[in-house]
């Protein structure tokens, strides 16, 4: 039977042949593979910070460093032109762990930002770089989700335990 033929497992199914959390070795004790953090920031002044190609690439290189990240590739930074409210910069870094992106929006002087690891990262510590990089904001959205629940760190071993388990 090839790959595409193979009937997929549901949600459910798979769950439930997933061994409990307690059943796996401690060095595989994690609930979650990830961390996952989306912040819109407002009230950015002045946002000329935000309309820099330069400046975001900056940014994205510090809040990496300042984490404690590792950088695979980037950041690429881009900026798109047009409707005042629609014009912007953003940026992408390619982590060892994952990755960390930015938008911004001079006009409205907002930014999104979004940064996923499988390394821990202190969210108080993406503040501090967001503050000493563009100063006072306001918090519009902040979101921390645990991202891959019942993985363990060692995803090799995972993807074995879920194929013998298929």
């Amino acid at each position: 039977m090839s790959l595409a033929t193979m009937p997929m497992p549901s949600m459910a199914e798979l769950s439930a042949s997933l061994p409990p959390l307690s059943a796996m070795p401690s060095s595989m004790c994690s609930s979650t593979y990830g961390k996952h953090l989306t912040l819109r920031i407002s009230d950015l002044e002045p946002p000329d910070a935000l309309d820099s190609e330069n400046d975001v690439r900056d940014f994205l290189k510090e809040l990496v460093h300042h984490i404690g990240m590792r950088v695979l590739a980037g950041p690429l930074v881009g900026y798109e032109d047009g409707e005042p409210e629609k014009r912007g910069t953003s940026g992408v870094v390619i982590l060892y762990e994952s990755h960390a992106a930015i938008h911004t929006y001079p006009e409205l002087g907002q930014l999104f930002l979004d940064v996923f690891s499988c390394k821990e990262f202190s969210v108080q510590d993406v503040h501090d770089i967001l503050h000493r990089h563009y100063g006072s904001y306001r918090v519009m959205e902040e979101n921390v989700q645990d991202r891959g629940i019942h993985w363990g760190p060692d995803v090799i071993a995972e993807s074995h335990n879920w194929a013998t388990a298929r």
